[in-house]
């Protein structure tokens, strides 16, 4: 016997996210900078249902540092994540929004 198979809805069920080439270009210059400063030195990526992941590492056999994660909304669109373990720093609409976190805050020296 046979089974007949939906495929249109078969797709838009597993649909995976993924990174988009200026999303992950975006990335790696965040992190290239970071590693030339000496804070990060390895990088995962990782994807899931529904989520894509990039990890970075101060050693390479250490505990992530931060995550910045790209999840499909329930009600369509994309939502960035940034997490240090488990705990969520940052929230964002956008991929700038949720980098915004790393940018560096001048303090005056006196």
């Amino acid at each position: 016997m046979t089974t007949l198979v939906d495929l249109k809805s078969y797709r838009t069920s597993r649909r995976q996210v993924f990174f988009q080439k200026d999303e992950l270009r975006r990335l790696m210059n965040l992190y290239s900078s970071r590693v030339m400063t000496g804070e990060w030195k390895d990088y995962a990526i990782d994807f899931g249902q529904g989520m894509a992941t990039f990890t970075v590492f101060k050693h390479t056999f250490d505990a992530p540092l931060y995550s910045m994660v790209k999840i499909r909304r329930r009600t369509g669109g994309e939502e960035w994540l940034v997490f240090s373990g488990k705990e969520r720093l940052k929230r964002s609409g956008s991929l700038e929004g949720a980098l915004a976190y790393f940018d560096k805050k001048l303090t005056v020296v006196r």
